[in-house]
């Protein structure tokens, strides 16, 4: 999933947020003999929603519907779709989680903002590199339309020219596709069973139960 809706998986506590978001930015294991619990977590968590994402049968059968126009770019596509669709279904999906029952999306989003930017000493990676980008011009915000997701795919597209196709799928799509349709159908099905899973992965985490 892309970076929204892995802040909304993540539980209520700000540090096990950040490094959720963070996620991609922690390579191997070597880094936990200095970590913090909420570190651990954090990060964890990012891999689970990932790793459940990636192989649910859900999201294998979205992935080879987008892919004739997608191509290789398929499951990019689908993480960025996720957003959007988080995005355009936030009513029914943020009332599923106690911390976002009756959240305005603006508001979780500023939240959200507030807490990494208090945080940017911690973030790894990608995240750190983009974050002040991604604060500046508002971009959990942008996802909220076709036109915002294709700027981002476009900006992905430039900076890696191998995942061109990213941007030429994005700037066809339309509400009225046989994709479009997939992945939302997708989103909708597949999306509560990942926020049950995320909450369990918690509630059952060694470090939470110490």
């Amino acid at each position: 999933m892309n970076f929204l809706a892995h802040l909304h998986c993540s539980p209520n506590q700000e540090l096990v947020r950040v490094f959720n978001f963070t996620g991609d930015g922690f390579r191997g294991n070597h880094w936990k003999s200095h970590a913090t619990d909420d570190m651990i977590i954090g990060v964890e968590l990012h891999r689970f929603i990932d790793s459940y994402t990636d192989n649910h049968p859900l999201s294998k059968i979205a992935k080879q519907t987008i892919r004739p126009k997608a191509g290789k770019t398929a499951p990019i596509a689908l993480d960025l779709l996720g957003d959007y669709f988080l995005h355009k279904h936030w009513k029914s999906m943020s009332g599923m989680k106690k911390s976002t029952l009756n959240v305005d999306i603006n508001d979780f989003i500023e939240t959200c903002s507030k807490q990494i930017s208090r945080n940017t000493h911690l973030l790894q990676g990608k995240a750190s590199n983009m974050w002040p980008h991604m604060n500046r011009e508002n971009w959990l915000m942008s996802y909220s339309s076709i036109q915002g997701i294709n700027i981002a795919a476009h900006g992905m597209s430039r900076r890696h020219p191998a995942i061109a196709i990213l941007s030429d799928f994005f700037s066809q799509l339309e509400s009225n596709n046989a994709e479009y349709l997939a992945a939302e159908e997708w989103f909708i099905k597949f999306y509560p069973e990942l926020l049950l899973a995320s909450e369990d992965f918690i509630f059952n985490h060694p470090l939470i139960n110490k």
